[in-house]
């Protein structure tokens, strides 16, 4: 009777063990690939991962010296950052992964570097995978978590880039239960192309001022030199998140105005960019 108790406890343990393995990131133990690229078991919504947990949201920020980005030129070097929320769920794991071409053809695309505790990088199926190296816990606000590190495009242009990014929210009990939470989302980057000569005579020129600043209305003014045309206009909060995303066209005097109806109060990052050049500009929102 005391050996089965004693085989009991063991076997407890072990699954307890199993459990928390996944804490140092699934790639290291049974868990594998949950990114939803090449190679992926499942990713972390489905069963033997993490429960059912609604509100959880995932975010990828790229950008090249602050100024977000869509498209990567080859070899050149940007910045990312993957961001998770939840109302309520403080401790994070994740996994990121980068690539190139479609299902069981798709390989690994560019390298990170930049990667440090609690973070880390590890090979498997041929595809580097980001991901925790213990528990994170959210900080600031709270219900958040925010990693950074850098990845440097492929020498050679390979095409579209997808980004997989798969986040966990979970109450740190030790158990994949119902009160664990996940997110999946992936990001598609194009090969930058330079335009062609054929435009070399337009004013590439973009110099962006925004006012009143800070703004306390429900919308704001952009003068964007003397340029007149389109402009793609995205506004970003301070976790990387995007607010909004338009299309206008500035008035002959280079004047444009966009809606800050449904910004609460805080910083953020407003990037404009036409078919020739883009900025950055910083807005705080009363």
């Amino acid at each position: 009777m005391k050996k089965q108790i004693l085989l009991s406890i063991a076997a407890a343990g072990m699954t307890g063990l199993m459990i928390m393995s996944n804490s140092a990131g699934p790639a290291t133990s049974t868990g594998g690939n949950r990114t939803g690229a090449k190679g992926s078991t499942a990713n972390c919504s489905t069963s033997g991962c993490h429960g059912t947990t609604s509100g959880v949201s995932a975010r990828i920020w790229i950008d090249s010296a602050g100024t977000p980005v869509t498209q990567y030129t080859a070899g050149k070097t940007y910045n990312i950052k993957v961001v998770g929320q939840h109302a309520s769920l403080t401790k994070w794991g994740f996994q990121f992964a980068a690539v190139s071409g479609t299902g069981s053809a798709q390989v690994q695309a560019g390298t990170f570097s930049g990667v440090s505790l609690p973070i880390a990088n590890h090979t498997l199926s041929g595809l580097n995978i980001i991901e925790q190296s213990s528990v994170i816990t959210a900080v600031s606000p709270a219900d958040t978590f925010v990693k950074s590190f850098t990845w440097t495009a492929p020498a050679s242009g390979v095409g579209n880039i997808t980004l997989y990014l798969t986040v966990n929210a979970v109450n740190g009990n030790g158990s994949d239960d119902a009160g664990d939470g996940s997110a999946n989302i992936t990001k598609t980057l194009t090969l930058y192309t330079p335009p062609s000569s054929a435009v070399g005579t337009v004013n590439t020129d973009l110099t962006v001022t925004a006012y009143p600043n800070p703004v306390s209305g429900s919308s704001l003014n952009l003068r964007l030199g003397n340029n007149y045309g389109t402009y793609s206009i995205s506004v970003y909060d301070v976790t990387g998140r995007l607010v909004s995303s338009e299309s206008i066209s500035s008035t002959v005097n280079g004047n444009a105005t966009i809606s800050t109806a449904n910004w609460t109060p805080g910083l953020y990052k407003v990037a404009v960019a036409n078919e020739n050049s883009s900025q950055v500009i910083s807005v705080v929102k009363q």
